[in-house]
């Protein structure tokens, strides 16, 4: 993921669109980016907790493997809105973290990769804005 994270971090979406916590050309990371993304982290547990949890463990009994192609759809739908290569790319991020989900049969190592790919593309962009 590192090459295409850094790739994507250059387009104009992804600049415009991340990070989510508006860093100022002056201010300094620490303390308020810093304590804005240990939110961001709790926020990537519950989300993996809904889909990867609730939704894909909830539904495997009764769908086998494909609960992973059931809980992509929604996953890919939360998606609607953000720069298209990451909406196109939830797609195979939710079959990726459903697999992973399946085989671990826990959400914490979706929550780490998840989590390390956005901090990872949040600090590209601060790096490409001149902040970092």
């Amino acid at each position: 993921m590192i090459p295409i994270i850094v790739y994507f971090s250059g387009t104009e979406s992804f600049m415009a669109g991340y990070p989510f916590y508006d860093v100022g050309k002056t201010e300094k990371l620490y303390p308020s980016f810093v304590i804005w993304q240990m939110f961001y982290f709790l926020q990537f547990i519950a989300l993996e907790f809904l889909f990867r949890g609730f939704l894909l463990h909830g539904t495997k009994r009764k769908f086998g493997i494909h609960a992973i192609f059931v809980m992509t759809i929604p996953y890919c739908m939360i998606h609607f809105g953000k720069p298209l290569p990451e909406t196109i790319g939830a797609i195979v991020a939710g079959v990726v973290l459903g697999a992973m989900s399946l085989k671990s049969k826990s959400i914490w190592p979706g929550v780490m990769l998840h989590y390390g790919i956005a901090i990872m593309m949040d600090l590209c962009v601060l790096y490409r804005k001149g902040i970092l």
